[in-house]
């Protein structure tokens, strides 16, 4: 289980928002067991969930991880499958 440690302000730097593009915040999240992720989140997302800090996070993060991995392992094959059909 992932809890949200901190929301604060992201840092835009030197360089502005372009316009329309919305205001950021940079989420830190902490798992039971002492990992840390940290994120930015549209601010608009986080107020339409209702998080705040010390809420728990909505999502499963190692669940979320896997699937990605299983995404660019499947995108990695079809990559390889097409450059031994086509002789590359």
């Amino acid at each position: 289980m992932w809890n949200v440690s901190r929301i604060e302000e992201a840092d835009y730097g030197c360089e502005e928002r372009m316009p329309g593009e919305p205001l950021l915040a940079l989420v830190t999240l902490e798992s039971d067991d002492g990992r840390v992720c940290r994120f930015e989140v549209s601010e608009d997302w986080l107020a339409y969930q209702g998080i705040e800090e010390g809420d728990e996070w909505p999502e499963d993060l190692d669940e979320a991880d896997m699937d990605s991995q299983k995404a660019e392992m499947m995108s990695a094959w079809m990559d390889n499958y097409m450059d031994d059909r086509t002789g590359r």
